[in-house]
């Protein structure tokens, strides 16, 4: 009885093992749950809706992508989060990304959200009605040495106005540098559509130049990562479906606006459906979207030659330096272009 007794334990104990070999080899097992930490280098807004739209929709959870949200104010802090390992990816302005490959980190830009601009430079009612009314007062910018500070220092040297008296103050996110311009503590800032037509419903702001009127191909936000973090296959994997998250969300945008607005406004609740709804109908029609990946080669030349031009960078960086497609040539080869 006890030699008996003896194998009906070995028995079980061998069905207890297959049974779990057959559960972690298995459909639930071969899906292993994928981690990712992506910073943010602003409080959610427009450019950021078409990882959103999969983000909170449950699309990344159901193909086993768990992403971490980390918001910080600027690019520069967004992207040294990512050279110092803190996160995986984030999505920053091109003027960083260049800056950060001229000083030698080994990044890649693999895809983008809103690779072309829809900014507005705005200033005070009580400023004026011109960028030259700009002279001497103060900006406010998201931080140092990113969009928000390169790009109107592109536009106001281009319109001939003097830079060197523009005092440019680190405020923080869109709704934070319109909330410092309303109160006072700035004359003048420069925002994204979303924003900009809140200030111009509450009445205290002239809209002074949309960006795109000067620079129609100048590139606005890159999703980066590390050289090594591409190389690691789990990592990799996780970044796959990300990336292809992005088109999904952007043809999402693109043919479903009144639902896209509507995930926004979850996010954004104080901005109100009324307020979104025009601004993504006319992001769709801008075409400002990532709905193929997002990667540009012209767009980086573009971007680099007149960063170059306008002393924003001291040497000019190739696109072959900063680009990897194959993340997104995976993702089209099975959703196709559109």
């Amino acid at each position: 009885m006890e030699k008996i007794a003896l194998n009906r334990r070995h028995v079980l104990a061998g069905l207890a093992a297959v049974a779990l070999w057959v559960m972690a080899s298995g459909p639930a097992g071969a899906q292993q749950k994928l981690k990712i930490r992506l910073v943010m280098p602003t409080t959610v807004t427009t450019f950021l809706l078409p990882y959103v739209v999969p983000k909170d929709q449950g699309w990344y959870q159901k193909l086993g992508l768990e992403v971490e949200e980390i918001f910080v104010n600027g690019d520069s802090t967004a992207l040294r989060s990512v050279l110092s390992g803190g996160a995986d990816l984030s999505i920053v302005g091109p003027p960083t990304v260049f800056q950060a490959v001229i000083e030698g980190a080994k990044i890649k830009y693999i895809g983008s959200t809103q690779p072309i601009v829809d900014y507005h430079i705005i200033g005070a009612k009580s400023v004026g009605n011109s960028l030259k009314d700009l002279a001497g007062k103060t900006f406010a910018s998201a931080g140092p040495s990113d969009l928000t500070t390169e790009v109107p220092r592109l536009v106001l040297k281009k319109n001939g106005v003097a830079t060197e008296g523009i005092k440019f103050l680190q405020v923080g996110g869109h709704p934070a540098r319109l909330q410092a311009l309303e109160a006072g503590k700035v004359q003048a800032t420069m925002i994204n559509t979303l924003t900009s037509l809140k200030g111009q419903q509450g009445g205290k702001i002239n809209v002074l130049k949309r960006v795109a009127e000067d620079f129609p191909s100048l590139g606005y936000v890159m999703l980066v990562a590390t050289d090594k973090d591409l190389a690691d296959p789990k990592k990799r994997a996780a970044f796959e479906i990300f990336v292809k998250g992005l088109i999904y969300g952007s043809r999402f945008i693109m043919d479903n606006p009144d639902e896209a607005s509507a995930i926004l406004n979850k996010r954004v609740p104080d901005m109100g459906l009324d307020l979104i709804r025009p601004v993504i109908r006319e992001l769709n029609s801008m075409k400002v979207w990532g709905h193929n990946g997002g990667v540009d080669a012209a767009v980086v030349k573009f971007t680099s030659d007149v960063s170059v031009e306008w002393g924003m960078i001291k040497q000019g960086v190739k696109a072959e330096a900063i680009i990897d497609d194959s993340l997104v040539k995976k993702a089209l080869a099975e959703l196709g272009r559109r």
